[in-house]
């Protein structure tokens, strides 16, 4: 008689076992209309046109097919087969590349994006592969990231949501990460939000629900005189390699 085998027992070795389907993920590479926003949001001021854009954990593929209306040249990595299978049948360059081997075969980027991927990651992952990651950008591109907020109470539901999260980050510790790789922090903000409906209505809405939470965030850092730190759920970080110094490294 075989043993059964226990319930979670997959997930014991495997922290990613039926990730997609839990995510609801089929390899879809389209995006929603209020995706689309929300990117034209959360880009504001990173040109896409011509640019090349690596993105890590592209999931059901929504920005990677964004990226590409806009006129970027898009590379995807994803653990998941069957995603990247998914996106090669829609024409799109994907694979479950390590970042050591983009390096390695010379590859550079203008944008590398990762959304909801630094939370995998522990900390010796993190500073290895920033590292890697600011090798892999041309001087002056740009890093952006979306995580769980660490430092805000709203940013547990996120946090504490995914067997799969190694690490808790915060504004502090994406600064300490930035300094220690070599980047330059542009942002370390509230992930843009949009509203489900479209309108110069629902806009203006959406604007005064986040004027009032700014104002919280003021009035908790006058309270407990700390630095104002934002606190919604998720945060981005925009983060830059800098352009050499000749001087320097003449010296």
């Amino acid at each position: 008689m075989v043993a059964e085998e226990p319930a979670g027992s997959a997930l014991a070795h495997d922290g990613y076992a039926g990730y997609a389907g839990w995510k609801g993920w089929e390899g879809a590479f389209r995006t929603s209309a209020r995706e689309a926003r929300y990117f034209a949001a959360e880009f504001r001021g990173l040109e896409l046109a011509g640019k090349r854009l690596l993105e890590i954990g592209f999931g059901n593929g929504s920005l990677l097919a964004w990226a590409r209306e806009q006129g970027a040249q898009v590379r995807g990595l994803e653990l998941d087969a069957g995603l990247c299978e998914a996106g090669r049948r829609g024409g799109f360059d994907v694979g479950q590349h390590a970042l050591g081997d983009l390096l390695a075969r010379g590859d550079r980027y203008d944008l590398i994006v990762a959304f909801d991927v630094l939370e995998h990651w522990d900390s010796a992952e993190l500073v290895t592969n920033f590292t890697t990651l600011r090798a892999l950008l041309v001087e002056g591109g740009h890093f952006l990231a979306r995580f769980p907020n660490g430092q805000s109470p709203f940013g547990r539901v996120y946090q504490h949501g995914d067997f799969s999260h190694r690490s808790t980050l915060s504004t502090y510790k994406i600064e300490y990460l930035a300094r220690l790789c070599g980047f330059e922090v542009e942002r370390v903000a509230n992930a843009c939000r949009v509203s489900a409906k479209a309108g110069i209505l629902a806009a203006l809405r959406q604007r005064w629900l986040a004027w009032q939470r700014r104002r919280i965030e003021r009035r908790i850092a006058r309270l407990y005189g700390i630095r104002r730190l934002p606190l919604d759920p998720n945060l981005v970080a925009v983060l830059r390699r800098p352009a050499a110094n000749t001087q320097q490294e003449q010296a």
